[in-house]
């Protein structure tokens, strides 16, 4: 089932994305003799165009792009540095652990979105601001579960005899911690994608993405004065952000079936 509702969500991203990169349309032209043309009538505007007369699934797609890349990159940094300062945690324990620990109960007491969007407000809405903002909060999440894993790990008997042979700690854990913790992981990578891209959006619709960096949700909130009139304005990038977290929250959700479905074998 859940296969199934991956491709089905899958379809209307694919589409609007491969529209974007095979028409060579521009998401920021403006014509103004074209202005509202309604959907479905001319395949070079599909989704029709805005009250400046630009082409509303070039612009979606611009945006679905932009999304995917802000999250991509905040996803795998914090994912790195999660990962990292995890595997010191749970490993070496100590000191370095309470540290690390006091560390993640911190950022994940704090008002995440609160603080994202001060340093977003403060410093700018570019690309590196926004990844570096997300990333700040985002670790945490992966570096909770390596720990855990770490802790468990460091106690089996291959990891004891590493260590009777003479294996380094960086050794240990590069060749036999390391790979069991990363599957261990991967799952909440997905969820990290979904959320990055909803709070993306969110910023975007606040108005704290500048402007020739097209969001999604700069998008919706750009055309809110015409939801009456014109809801597909509004309808259409909703339904992109929309599926684009969808997809990612299922994708996760299957990996995690796949994986309990594994260990009762």
């Amino acid at each position: 089932m859940l296969p199934f509702l991956i491709l089905i969500f899958s379809a209307y991203p694919l589409f609007i994305i491969s529209f974007y990169f095979f028409s060579g349309c521009s998401p920021y032209n403006i014509d103004l003799k074209n202005i509202f043309l309604p959907p479905f009538v001319d395949f070079d505007f599909p989704f029709g165009t805005n009250e400046f007369g630009q082409n509303l699934a070039c612009m979606i797609g611009k945006g679905m792009l932009n999304s995917l890349k802000v999250s991509s990159f905040a996803s795998f940094v914090s994912f790195a540095l999660g990962t990292a300062l995890g595997l010191i945690s749970g490993y070496f324990g100590g000191i370095r652990d309470l540290l690390i620990s006091r560390l993640i109960d911190f950022f994940q007491g704090f008002p995440s979105l609160v603080f994202v969007i001060f340093i977003v407000a403060i410093f700018g809405g570019g690309d590196d601001k926004i990844i570096l903002s997300l990333t700040i909060f985002g670790w945490t999440s992966f570096a909770r579960i390596v720990r855990v894993e770490a802790m468990r790990l460091k106690e089996s008997d291959f990891v004891l005899s590493a260590r009777v042979i003479g294996l380094s700690s960086t050794m240990i854990i590069l060749k036999y911690v390391l790979p069991f913790v990363v599957p261990a992981v991967f799952t909440q990578l997905f969820f990290s994608f979904s959320a990055f891209i909803l709070a993306e959006g969110g910023l975007g619709f606040l108005g704290l993405r500048p402007a020739k960096s097209l969001s999604l949700g700069a998008i919706i909130s750009d055309e809110m004065d015409y939801i009456m009139t014109y809801p597909r304005l509004v309808i259409f990038p909703g339904l992109a952000l929309t599926s684009l977290v969808v997809i990612f929250n299922l994708l996760g959700q299957y990996i995690m079936k796949n994986k309990r479905r594994n260990r009762s074998l």
